[in-house]
């Protein structure tokens, strides 16, 4: 399988800390810092998606990279009486060099960048410690990459989702912020089984003694028996997408409390609120709507960050988005499930990743990202399926 782009750049970024940081004798010190320095350099200038407007396109990139590789590979062997040490590191790195310009996928990533939301349509204020109020029964709390939804009033409230591992007493501190002390949910709801949305499910519900709710098409994935497919590194463009191979697949096992979603469409312990079957970045992925008000609760169905790059996750820039890419094996239910979002009209959204949004056109926007999310898609996407867990 060849590199992308995306993870080049990774391992470009890693190559010239190591020729700038690493300890060379003095003979060699300064031509192999600056050789860092150079490689850093023409990194930097380098378009390695395609929507970058950057001078060196990747394949003049990899072609330096041959150059370099082989240079220092030269160099390596002509300078008998270096240090051995010194001279192993030279070939090691000439060789790495070489191997990452003949296996690195020359075309630049294709970006998933969508549509640019303007700050006026954020809402939500978080209170200290507490989760970001959208409205007077609806809330998020925003922990690291992901959000958790506290839906509803004091007595009767719901959590939806679980964020990551280690985030169980964030969680359980927000909530009783929120509902008051020793506040306890009436069930866990799941948009999904990935890492980031369960990491604190098992302690959270045998802590408040709950049941977990979730659509029986993500049951594989929350019951030990199946592990989701692998990331795809080469979707998206961005850090968060290139090192997606190191993000867990394994399934949870939360069989013991684990419920089907009533199939009648009710939302366990959220009355006025259905769920939908949202499908595309899982199988049995779904949303959570209040059609009086026009809210949903899209889970990772439409997010409003663009998820793939590390920057915009860290700054939280506002994009209206679909899926994470890397974790989205079904491209074309992703963008069906996105059409028929739109045409219910919601005018707030609450996501899996990034801040709530409220605007009267979101429809309208969300009719042009089922488009976006098609065409990118069709670019992208190859089949992919999930492997029995091992």
């Amino acid at each position: 399988m060849p590199i992308p782009p995306p993870l080049h750049a990774v391992l470009d970024g890693l190559s010239a800390a190591a020729l700038m940081a690493a300890p060379w004798p003095a003979r060699i010190r300064t031509p192999m810092r600056a050789l860092g320095a150079g490689v850093a350099a023409y990194s930097l200038a380098t378009a390695y998606v395609a929507d970058q407007r950057r001078p060196i396109p990747m394949r003049r990139h990899l072609a330096l990279d041959a150059v370099q590789g082989a240079g220092v590979l030269l160099a390596a062997a002509a300078m008998r009486d270096l240090d051995r040490r010194a001279r192993l590191a030279m070939a090691a790195y000439g060789i790495v060099s070489l191997a990452a310009a003949a296996l690195t996928d020359s075309r630049p990533a294709p970006s998933t960048r969508q549509i640019a939301l303007p700050s006026k349509a954020l809402v939500g204020r978080p209170r200290q410690g507490g989760p970001r109020a959208v409205a007077p029964d609806v809330a998020c709390k925003r922990l690291g990459i992901v959000n958790v939804v506290f839906l509803g009033t004091p007595g009767r409230w719901v959590l939806v989702d679980a964020g990551l591992r280690g985030t169980a007493g964030l969680i359980v501190a927000a909530a009783e912020r929120r509902f008051g002390p020793g506040a306890r949910p009436q069930a866990i709801l799941l948009t999904h089984g990935h890492f980031d949305h369960v990491g604190a499910l098992r302690r959270l519900a045998e802590r408040w003694d709950v049941p977990i709710y979730a659509h029986p098409h993500e049951f594989p994935y929350l019951t030990g028996w199946n592990r989701y497919p692998p990331a795809r590194p080469e979707q998206g463009g961005g850090l968060m997408a290139a090192i997606s191979p190191l993000y867990p697949t394994r399934p949870a096992d939360v069989s013991d409390r684990l419920r089907a979603l009533p199939p009648d469409g009710r939302v366990p312990g959220a009355p006025g609120w259905i769920w939908l079957h949202t499908p595309g970045h899982s199988p049995g992925h779904v949303s959570f709507w209040d059609e009086a008000r026009r809210i949903l609760i899209s889970g990772d169905a439409v997010i409003t960050t663009r998820q793939e790059s590390a920057t915009a996750v860290a700054l939280q820039t506002a994009e209206l988005h679909g899926p994470p890419a890397y974790f989205t094996p079904d491209w074309e239910d992703a963008a069906a499930t996105i059409r028929r979002l739109a045409d219910l009209g919601p005018q707030v959204i609450v996501p899996g990743h990034g801040r709530p949004v409220r605007a009267a056109w979101l429809a309208r926007r969300l009719g042009q990202l089922a488009g976006l999310q098609a065409r990118i898609g069709r670019s992208v996407a190859t089949p992919v399926v999930a492997g029995r867990a091992g």
